[in-house]
C-alpha cells in the first residue's frame, strides 16, 4: 500500500511540474507578444528578462514547494522541460494567435472611439480654417507693415539721438 501512495504521490508531483512548464512557456508568450507589440529599448529589454526569470524562479518554486513539500527531485525537471516541450508544439501557436486577435480587435475598436471623439473637433477645424486662413493673411500683413514703421521710427530715433549729441557738445 505504501507502494502505490509512493507512486500516485510521484505521478501528481510529475504532473504539477508539467503544469508548471507550460505556464512558465505561457509566461514566454506573453512576453514575446509584449515585444511584438510594443518595441522597446535595449535596457527594458534587460528587465523584462530578469523580470521574466525572476517569474520563473517563482514558478517552478511554487510547483515544487506545493507539490512535493520543497523537496527537489530531478524528474520535477524533466517534468517542466516536457510541460515547456507541450506547449510550446500544441498550445502557443494558438495561444498567440488569440492573443494577436485580441490586440487587433482592442486597436482598432480604440482606435474607432478615438475618431468618433476626434470628429467634432475635425468638423470644427475645417469650419473655421477658412476664416482662419483669411485672419492670418491679414494678420501677417499688419506685422510686415508695423515692421515697416518700426523701421522707420527707428531710423529717426537715432537721427534725433545723433541731433542731441551734437547738441550737448555744443553746450
Amino acid at each position: 500500500m505504501k507502494l502505490a501512495d509512493s507512486v500516485g504521490s510521484q505521478a501528481y508531483i510529475f504532473l504539477c511540474s508539467v503544469v508548471g512548464g507550460m505556464i512558465i512557456a505561457f509566461i514566454y508568450d506573453v512576453f514575446r507578444l509584449k515585444r511584438k507589440a510594443v518595441r522597446s529599448k535595449s535596457i527594458s529589454l534587460y528587465i523584462e528578462d530578469l523580470a521574466y526569470w525572476v517569474i520563473v524562479a517563482l514558478t517552478i518554486f511554487s510547483v515544487i514547494y506545493y507539490s512535493n513539500d520543497g523537496e527537489i527531485r530531478g524528474f520535477i525537471f524533466v517534468g517542466v522541460a516536457i510541460g515547456v516541450v507541450l506547449y510550446t508544439l500544441v498550445l502557443s501557436k494558438i495561444v498567440m494567435a488569440i492573443f494577436l486577435a485580441v490586440l487587433k480587435f482592442t486597436f482598432r475598436t480604440a482606435r474607432a472611439i478615438w475618431r468618433i471623439l476626434i470628429f467634432p473637433l475635425r468638423v470644427i477645424f475645417k469650419i473655421l480654417w477658412i476664416p482662419g486662413a483669411i485672419l492670418f493673411k491679414l494678420l501677417k500683413k499688419c506685422f510686415k507693415q508695423s515692421k515697416r514703421i518700426s523701421k522707420r521710427g527707428a531710423s529717426k530715433a537715432l537721427f534725433f539721438k545723433k541731433a542731441f549729441r551734437i547738441i550737448r557738445k555744443k553746450i
